[in-house]
C-alpha cells in the first residue's frame, strides 16, 4: 500500500481534488470524486480504476485497518492535514474520505439495453437536471432491481460529487449512459427491440398505476422535476401511467414517484410476455 504523505496545497497529487464546491471539473476531464467513507468503499470494490484516495490524517488510521489490504494494494493513498484538505476542498471536511476515479469511456442506448438481461428494465431520464433528484433516481434503480439508466443531453453528470454521495455510489454498480441522441435511439430500440416506453405523466390519457400491467421490456421514461415530459416525448411513449392524488396534492417529487413506479412494475405487476416478431423477428 503506497501511502504518501503530502503538505503542499500545490502538490499535483491533489489537483482533481481542488474547489469541489465550485461546478462540477470533472465530467470533461475523464475523471470523477467520490466523498465519503461508504461512497469510496463502494467504489474501491467495484470495477473502476481508482486514481487515488485522499484521507485525512485525522481519520487514516482507523479507516486502513479496517479495509481489506486488496482495495488499495495498488492505489496510491494521500494523507494530508485535515486543515489542508478543507482549504483545499474549499469547505468545512468532516467526512475525511475521498477518491478520485477514472470513468469508463462512453456507451450508447443501443450498447446498454443489449446488456439487459435480468429484469429488462430501463429508467430514461430525458433531462434531469438537479443532482439531488438524480442521484435519489439512481439509488431507488440500484436498489428495486433496474438493469440500467440511460441520461439524455439535459441531465446533470452522474458522477458529479454531488450525486454519487446522494446515490451511495450507485452508478458503481448500476449502467447509466448519458445519450446525446437518447430520443432517436429509443425509438429504434423500440421498433426493432420490442422494448416498450412508458411515460410517467399527470393528464387524462394515462392509466392508473395499481391497474397498469407491465411489458417484458420496459423503458421507464421521466420527466423534468418542473415541466414533466414534453410533447414529443409524450407522443413517442407507448403508454402514459400516473400515480392517483389524494387532494389537494397534484404531484409527487420525480425520485418518489420513480420509487413507487419501479416497486410496481418490478415487484407487484403481472407480465405480458412478448409476442412473436416483438423483437424484430418475422412471425410465422
Amino acid at each position: 500500500m503506497p501511502l504518501e504523505l503530502v503538505t503542499a496545497i500545490d502538490d499535483p497529487r491533489l489537483a482533481p481534488y481542488a474547489n469541489l464546491r465550485q461546478t462540477n471539473l470533472t465530467r470533461w476531464s475523464g475523471l470523477f470524486i467520490a466523498e465519503g467513507r461508504r461512497v469510496v468503499e463502494r467504489l474501491l470494490a467495484s470495477e473502476f480504476h481508482v486514481e487515488s484516495v485522499l484521507l485525512s490524517d485525522r481519520r487514516h488510521e482507523t479507516v486502513l485497518a479496517e479495509w481489506p489490504a486488496e482495495w488499495v494494494a495498488d492505489v496510491p493513498v494521500l494523507i494530508v492535514p485535515q486543515r489542508l484538505v478543507e482549504v483545499l476542498v474549499g469547505y468545512n471536511f468532516h467526512a475525511g474520505v475521498l477518491a478520485c476515479g477514472r470513468r469508463f469511456e462512453p456507451f450508447g442506448v443501443a450498447e446498454t439495453l443489449a446488456i439487459c438481461r435480468r429484469s429488462h428494465t430501463v429508467v430514461a431520464c430525458p433531462r434531469i437536471t438537479g443532482p439531488d433528484n438524480l442521484g435519489s433516481i439512481l439509488r431507488n434503480c440500484a436498489a428495486l432491481g433496474v438493469d440500467a439508466v440511460l441520461l439524455g443531453p439535459g441531465s446533470c453528470d452522474p458522477f458529479s460529487r454531488r450525486v454519487l454521495r446522494v446515490s451511495m455510489g450507485a452508478p458503481f454498480s448500476l449502467p447509466v449512459a448519458e445519450c446525446p441522441t437518447l430520443f432517436d435511439d429509443l425509438i429504434s430500440a423500440r421498433d426493432a427491440g420490442g422494448w416498450q416506453l412508458i411515460a410517467a405523466a399527470i393528464d387524462g390519457e394515462a392509466e392508473p398505476l395499481a391497474e397498469a400491467i407491465r411489458p417484458e421490456r420496459i423503458v421507464l421514461v421521466l420527466g423534468n422535476e418542473a415541466e414533466g415530459l414534453d410533447d414529443d416525448w409524450l407522443a413517442a411513449c407507448d403508454r402514459r401511467v400516473m400515480i392517483p392524488m389524494a387532494a389537494p396534492g397534484d404531484s409527487l417529487n420525480v425520485a418518489v414517484a420513480c420509487g413507487v413506479m419501479l416497486h410496481h412494475f418490478l415487484w407487484m405487476a403481472p407480465v405480458v410476455p412478448r409476442r412473436a416478431g416483438d423483437d424484430g423477428s418475422a412471425v410465422d
